[in-house]
């Protein structure tokens, strides 16, 4: 029982690294991570969590490829998980980090003032989407509606699920 609370322990330490380690990064490029990713960001520290998910470096929203985005923002760190075929997909990667990041609010109060949302990306309000952020939990994810773009196909599906980005 003592060795699982230790692996806890540890757990919660590395989701600490990997949330607020980013707050030291002075870029305000957005990072696109398959989300994938996302039960990762519970266990790994930072250092190995990006690089084992290095992500894509975007200047802004409207370069990324459409799709759902689970969307976490917290000073200068900006991941974009994604991008999701279906929303309903999406709803659950949210609910997963969201817990994620609630269980290191929980063990840091001082982290405010962060975004995480589902959201249909790129938008043409990127910037004026709803947020959850400590101060106000119980906001319900959102999300635009779907945009039909010649860009996404059933072709960048199977790629993706077969690694071939």
């Amino acid at each position: 029982m003592n060795n699982a609370m230790a692996i806890f322990r540890g757990l919660r330490a590395s989701l600490f690294c990997i949330v607020l380690g980013g707050m030291l990064e002075v870029s305000a490029e957005i990072r696109v991570i398959d989300e994938s990713a996302i039960p990762y960001t519970g266990f790994l520290s930072k250092a190995d969590f990006d690089q084992r998910f290095p992500g894509e470096l975007l200047p802004d929203p409207s370069a990324l490829s459409s799709g759902w985005y689970v969307i976490y923002e917290h000073q200068s760190l900006n991941y974009y998980f994604g991008p999701v075929l279906l929303q309903s997909t999406g709803e659950d990667y949210l609910a997963e980090l969201k817990d994620i990041v609630e269980q290191a609010v929980a063990q840091r109060p001082d982290i405010r003032d962060y975004r995480l949302e589902l959201s249909f990306e790129p938008t043409s309000s990127s910037s004026s989407s709803n947020s959850n952020s400590a101060s106000n939990p119980s906001s319900s994810p959102s999300g635009g509606t779907p945009q039909t773009s010649s860009s996404w196909s059933i072709f960048d599906f199977i790629k993706k699920v077969f690694g071939l980005r």
